[in-house]
């Protein structure tokens, strides 16, 4: 799995964390970088002293660009869903002002929510480092609506979900989860949890669905439930289920992601990878406690 051939300062978000660049252009690099991190993985671990510096520095570009295709694919699909513009640089805010604004066809919104599950598939087989990854990358590129792949993506240094995203941490906190239950499912707040829920549910092994809760990015009133997602869930609704943050700080944003989805299960507990060790919430797990 990727997270054994990632090497960081885990405290100190990296350059490389901020880049800018249309989805096609990121697939296309993904599809480039493969090869030899597929080719090389065995001989690095084996002996990592061996492997040349590129090679760890394209396993960690892989870590931070295989994001883009979730973002991307469920952006468009709250677009198509919500009525909202289709706009290649402005990602637009949901609220009773702003959508509803256009109509698209049924076909549409359906091709939006098959990529979106496609977009967490092939996102989970990259970082599994899955033999099958260059073929679902390639399935995923063709499928993609005309416009789609010119959609840009930007990713920012950010610190707290840079230290989310330190596979040790995600690793005890997939222990400590394990130890307790098995979750039918992993729900993520996105956008700030699509890097660590990736890898969280590959250690765990189990099906992982995004619902977008940005907050303080995006300016989100709470977390944005279409039809589609109540019926994808529903078929998890016996639970558990485990409801995901990368961080918790003050905490507002797991607490009413919680609040909101907890109904659509019998049983739910919640998860973050980091709390803060003065905030008010209290996951039912955490990867780690940290202080400022």
């Amino acid at each position: 799995m990727l997270d054994r051939l990632i090497y960081a300062d885990w405290e100190t978000p990296p350059e490389a964390m901020t880049f800018e660049a249309p989805l096609g252009e990121l697939l296309d690099r993904l599809r480039d970088l493969l090869p030899e991190i597929l080719g090389g993985a065995a001989a690095a671990l084996a002996e990592p002293a061996a492997a040349p510096p590129a090679f760890w520095d394209r396993c960690m570009s892989l870590y931070l660009v295989t994001p883009a295709l979730v973002n991307v694919a469920l952006n468009y699909k709250i677009c198509v869903e919500q009525g909202l513009p289709l706009h290649p640089t402005h990602y637009f805010e949901v609220s009773d002002r702003t959508r509803f604004k256009k109509r698209y066809p049924a076909a549409q919104v359906d091709g939006a929510n098959r990529l979106f599950l496609d977009a967490i598939a092939t996102a989970r087989a990259l970082y599994a480092l899955d033999p099958a990854a260059p073929g679902l990358l390639a399935d995923f590129r063709r499928e993609l609506p005309p416009r789609l792949p010119e959609f840009i993506y930007a990713s920012k240094q950010d610190k707290y979900t840079w230290r989310a995203s330190d596979p040790s941490k995600i690793r005890s906190l997939a222990d400590q989860v394990g130890r307790a239950m098995r979750p039918a499912i992993v729900v993520g707040a996105a956008h700030g949890s699509i890097m660590s829920g990736l890898l969280f549910a590959n250690l765990l092994k189990v099906p992982l669905y995004f619902i977008r809760f940005s907050m303080f990015k995006r300016n989100d009133a709470a977390p944005i439930i279409a039809p589609s997602d109540l019926a994808f869930l529903e078929g998890f609704r016996a639970g558990p289920a485990l409801l995901f943050d990368e961080d918790v700080a003050k905490g507002t944003t797991l607490t009413r992601f919680g609040e909101t989805l907890r109904p659509l299960f019998l049983e739910s507990r919640t998860g973050s990878v980091l709390r803060h060790s003065l905030s008010p919430c209290w996951p039912d797990f955490t990867g780690y406690a940290w202080n400022d």
